[in-house]
């Protein structure tokens, strides 16, 4: 028998699954890049499997299998490539990418307070589906000069370094030629 927190996790979930497949529709029949279409086309299937395998959980169902990301999805036929819809593919493409990463921050939270082990299980699978899909969107934008992620300066990462936790033989340790030491000119900056 699931516990009434199960329930009350999944009930609160379903609502936010159909808001998020609408707008995955609607961006899916927007958008012009096919690459994009593909990965919105399999975060419907996955959200639908998700719901599906809730509704089996409420309805208590022995055995459920969460089915996998599906590798071929197939097309909308009436995708068409519109010139000049109200969607731009790299908003989407950001606007998914962190509906994904949500999805799945959600999921992992859930199966952490789940008490029906079942239920814990298929929560951290669909939160790993939502990684993975979050993933690809993220590949995408990347490829496509969407999104990128600058890289940290050795500075930056140096004055990164806590200095309650000094790593041995670390360049900010080591005082060379009688030069100021980085690490303790970062302990001053912090003080």
């Amino acid at each position: 028998m699931l516990k009434t927190i199960d329930v009350g996790l999944m009930a609160n979930h379903l609502p936010a699954h159909k808001g998020v497949i609408h707008r995955l529709e609607i961006y899916e029949n927007n958008t012009k890049d096919l690459q994009l279409n593909v990965i919105l086309k399999k975060q419907i299937i996955i959200m639908e499997n998700h719901v599906k395998v809730m509704n089996q959980l409420l309805n208590q169902t022995p055995n459920i299998v969460l089915p996998p990301i599906p590798q071929d999805v197939p097309m909308n036929n009436n995708h068409t490539m519109k010139p000049d819809t109200m969607f731009e593919d790299s908003s989407v493409a950001l606007d998914v990418h962190f509906t994904a990463t949500a999805m799945a921050k959600e999921n992992f939270l859930s199966a952490s307070n789940m008490k029906d082990p079942q239920a814990k299980k298929l929560h951290v699978e669909m939160a790993l589906q939502q990684l993975e899909i979050a993933k690809q969107y993220e590949m995408l934008a990347q490829q496509l000069g969407w999104l990128t992620h600058p890289n940290a300066s050795d500075m930056e990462r140096n004055a990164a370094i806590s200095p309650n936790y000094p790593v041995p033989n670390h360049p900010t340790m080591v005082n060379k030629n009688n030069s100021t030491n980085l690490y303790m000119n970062n302990q001053n900056n912090i003080n």
